[in-house]
């Protein structure tokens, strides 16, 4: 039984804790989808700590002139991660209007022009504003979330439009990115080996059991949790899937305690999370195993909600923050009175590796991301972190070393790039790191 007062559940008493800081957003905001957050209809993969008070939905939000780059947002401003489409706007907006931003510095004297999209958080909607971003001629765009991007893959190979996505965890990518399809946050399968290798190696547990809302993206983190627990020598004992629709998960419960388990990989939404743990709460379950939480429930809202003590010791991971966060939270507030949301981070650098990508081509079409998005963070280059130091550069002859405020934006040959994960741990009604591993750490086996 796990020993909330041992060293699996209350290690690291030393940790900085995140909630009252900027850092709080960084290690919760930059995860891909995996679980979805708000309302718990038709989410699949990722973060929460959205802002759900803050949804409304996107549509046309201008269009192009002979002094402007056409650049589409193609994000959920409605449905069940509806909380993301409002951060990524404003984290787009602080990097075009930011100090060093496009907008300021400029593309040959153009300025981007944005033009939103509501993918409505399904595949449908979200093919239909594909269809509507291209007729209307933008060069790429932001966007979209992991619930619809397997719909867009062939439809933006076949437009020869691409995207590039700050909330796309999925791994139905892992294989398939680059050239049209690209992403700014680390694929499931990273944030995954990091919550694995704590449970095995850190909280020495031998036995883990799957627990995950019924949808592809749920199912893609736990899963390949649950693989690379047992690539490190440990055994699955059993697994769950969670109706979103469920009144109560008791006899999910039951079953996870009936498998033996010593910790659960629970991946699901908000709603389904605080069902599951309550349930769990009131089965005494939580003397029988751990729960190792999705990042989407990583919230000081969701600590709240629940109750401190109910949610003590209790144990997630989260993308760490990037080399450029600070820099980036400051313009962000000071640009919209508020620190950046779930995601954030990611779109700024998304917007800031467009930008660059026009740059490097030499003018602003279809071709600059699929061209040069790959080989604008790759070292030795030059260090840049804002667009016109990036723009600088590039126009100095020298190649850049992008490192941005979510991750160091290194990308692989499909699109994907690699970060440091930190576990955090409930403590106190805080979210407090407990130990970060490093990339290199997370991309071997």
């Amino acid at each position: 039984m796990p020993d909330k007062a041992g060293s699996g559940w209350q290690a690291g008493i030393d940790r900085r804790t995140y909630l009252t800081t900027a850092g709080t957003a960084a290690l919760v905001g930059f995860a891909g989808c995996t679980g979805g957050g708000g309302t718990d209809t038709e989410a699949s993969g990722g973060d929460g700590g959205g802002d759900s008070s803050d949804t409304d939905s996107g549509g046309d939000s201008g269009g192009s002139g002979s002094n402007t780059i056409p650049v589409g947002n193609l994000s959920p401003f409605s449905g069940g991660l509806g909380w993301i489409g409002p951060n990524s706007r404003r984290a787009v907006e602080t990097a075009l209007e930011g100090e060093g931003g496009v907008n300021e510095a400029t593309i040959d004297g153009k300025t981007v022009e944005i033009i939103e999209q509501d993918s409505e958080t399904k595949p449908q909607p979200a093919i239909s504003g594909f269809k509507t971003l291209d007729s209307q001629g933008v060069m790429t765009m932001v966007g979209p979330s992991s619930t619809v991007t397997p719909s867009l893959v062939e439809p933006a190979k076949n437009a020869g439009l691409s995207f590039v996505s700050p909330m796309t965890g999925t791994i139905q990518l892992d294989d398939i990115g680059g050239e049209y399809i690209w992403r700014t946050v680390p694929s499931d399968s990273i944030g995954a080996r990091a919550q694995a290798k704590y449970a095995y190696e850190e909280l020495e547990h031998r036995t883990m059991a799957l627990a995950y809302k019924n949808d592809k993206g749920s199912q893609s983190f736990s899963k390949a949790s649950g693989e690379h627990f047992s690539f490190l020598g440990g055994e699955i004992a059993t697994e769950v899937a969670l109706d979103p629709t469920a009144s109560s998960y008791r006899s999910e419960v039951q079953k996870l305690q009936d498998s033996d388990a010593e910790v659960v990989s629970m991946t699901a939404a908000t709603e389904v999370t605080g069902l599951f743990i309550k349930n769990y709460v009131e089965a005494g379950a939580d003397e029988d195993f751990e729960l190792l939480l999705g990042n989407d429930v990583l919230t000081p809202d969701f600590i709240e909600e629940m109750g401190a003590d109910v949610m003590e010791g209790m144990v997630g991971q989260a993308p760490a923050p990037g080399p450029a966060y600070d820099q980036f939270a400051e313009q962000h507030e000071s640009i919209h009175g508020k620190a950046p949301g779930a995601f954030a981070a990611a779109a700024y650098d998304a917007m800031n590796l467009i930008g660059l990508a026009f740059v490097k081509e030499g003018e602003a079409n279809r071709e600059a991301v699929p061209n040069h998005l790959g080989d604008l963070g790759k070292p030795p280059g030059t260090k840049v972190s804002t667009f016109a130091e990036g723009k600088e550069a590039l126009n100095a002859g020298e190649e850049i070393d992008y490192v941005g405020a979510s991750n160091p934006q290194n990308f692989d040959d499909t699109g994907d790039p690699l970060g440091p994960f930190s576990v955090l741990q409930a403590t106190g009604g805080e979210w407090s790191e407990v130990t970060t591993y490093s990339a290199e750490q997370l991309s071997q086996n």
